[in-house]
């Protein structure tokens, strides 16, 4: 049986690069090989720590685009030579990943986007997921996003092509805050400077998103202050990562008399509306492009990672090449 290389969660904590054979799919599955991965700013640390749906060993990542190379019984509407991404299998981070087209949405690779590009893409569809349902429209104009990382850049360009008139950012970092501004949000604030006096200057908005990792500040909670700038009767979108939990007011939350909604997580809805917004990106509507920052190799993964876990604001997206660097 042949082997491959791949990063491997061999314990809570514990990422290794190992050998590994190569899956063969079975019915109902497709082999492909992994051209270009990324990390995941946001759920790969929680899977990395121990996560509920992963029992180690298994392998790491879940960003990447590669070519179908061979299809199971049963499999229709993709063959062998397909570029494909999808949201969400883990096991990217090897030579070869075998899914299940069934149980993720799977999309052929956005034919005007440099490859190296689409590993992205998984996170465009990820973020997307919390505005899916909720295009501007009456009661609906304002948009607060939380968090300025990929999720957060992504949702400021998609909120705009929902609709929305006005989106405002909050990030710690000020790469992030800058290139949010280039795509399109309105305005943005360093998370650790809103006061009281400008989070009232600042007004109200109809919808909220969360798109925060653990909260970084030591006053009260960053949830607590978006509920805080959220209109009384107004929606909070739950989208963060955050490792530790999230700590908010209950009070405030139920004195402004708000909704808190999760991202869409219905499949048929997910590659639906995946389809309209790889449109956007071939469009130009969504760029994709701006925020990869880094680009590495495949034995790179384990040491980028451990930089992302101990420096966050240094990268927006890391893109490893697979092909030739095993």
């Amino acid at each position: 049986m042949k082997n491959m290389k791949a990063w491997v969660v061999t314990a809570p904590r514990k990422l290794e690069l190992m050998e590994i054979p190569v899956p063969t799919p079975g019915p109902g599955e497709i082999l492909v090989k992994i051209l270009y991965a990324c990390l995941c700013n946001g759920s790969d640390p929680g899977i990395y720590y121990g996560h509920e749906a992963y029992a180690p060993p298994f392998v790491f990542g879940h960003e990447a685009v590669g070519e179908v190379v061979q299809a199971g019984a049963g499999v229709t509407g993709w063959t062998a030579g397909d570029t494909v991404f999808c949201w969400c299998a883990v096991g990217a981070f090897a030579e070869y990943q075998l899914i299940r087209p069934e149980d993720v949405a799977l999309f052929r690779a956005p034919k005007n986007l440099s490859l190296e590009v689409v590993p992205v893409m998984e996170l465009v569809i990820a973020a997307c997921r919390a505005l899916m349902g909720m295009p501007a429209g009456e009661g609906r104009s304002s948009l607060l996003l939380c968090g300025l990382g990929p999720s957060g850049l992504v949702l400021a360009q998609y909120a705009k092509l929902l609709g929305y008139r006005r989106i405002v950012g909050w990030d710690l970092y000020e790469q992030r805050r800058q290139l949010a501004l280039e795509l399109g949000a309105d305005a943005v604030y360093d998370a650790a400077g809103i006061s009281p006096k400008e989070l009232g200057q600042m007004g109200e908005f109809d919808v909220s998103v969360d798109c925060m990792g653990d909260d970084l500040l030591p006053e009260e909670p960053s949830f607590t202050a978006l509920l805080r700038a959220t209109r009384k009767g107004g929606v909070v979108v739950s989208y963060g990562h955050p490792r530790s939990g999230r700590r908010f007011s209950p009070y405030v939350f139920q004195a402004r008399g708000l909704t808190m909604i999760p991202p869409e997580g219905d499949l048929d809805q997910i590659r639906e509306k995946g389809r309209l917004i790889l449109q956007a990106v071939e469009d130009g509507d969504i760029r994709v492009e701006p925020l990869v920052t880094h680009r590495k190799g495949f034995r790179d993964i384990g040491p980028a990672f451990q930089h992302l876990l101990e420096h966050p604001e240094d990268q927006i997206k890391v893109v490893f090449q697979m092909e030739g660097c095993v």
